[in-house]
């Protein structure tokens, strides 16, 4: 599936959090504008935002693990830019943009593209 950037977006993270499965994360506050994000603190003292699904943690721990590998990493996009979405995840895009980068963007900032020629 293609998206058309309607809303630019720019990272605030410019040393975007990583982990692999089994790393031991510090979990903090659940994100208020985007639902199932959460704050971590990975083994290196990095913090970032990190999905829920991708967390395996009792409720109400301090402590989980990653399930999964997950790089946080958000792409800078324009307005007209065309995207290729690798994933839809809470209200964000995992995206590829046309130099071949990957990062996430939020869905908000994009349209569908209905043109079957550039799906």
């Amino acid at each position: 599936m293609k998206v058309r950037v309607i809303d630019s977006h720019v990272s605030n993270y410019p040393n975007p959090i990583q982990f692999q499965p089994g790393d031991m994360l510090i979990l903090g506050e659940l994100d208020l504008e985007y639902e199932g994000w959460i704050r971590v603190e990975t083994s290196d003292g990095n913090r970032g935002w990190a999905p829920v699904q991708y967390i395996e943690a009792k409720p109400g721990a301090v402590v989980g693990y990653a399930s999964c590998p997950y790089n946080a990493r958000e792409l800078d996009i324009n307005s007209q830019d065309i995207l290729i979405v690798l994933q839809e995840l809470n209200e964000w895009y995992c995206v590829e943009n046309e130099a071949g980068e990957t990062g996430w963007v939020p869905v908000q900032c994009t349209s569908l593209l209905d043109d079957p020629a550039t799906k």
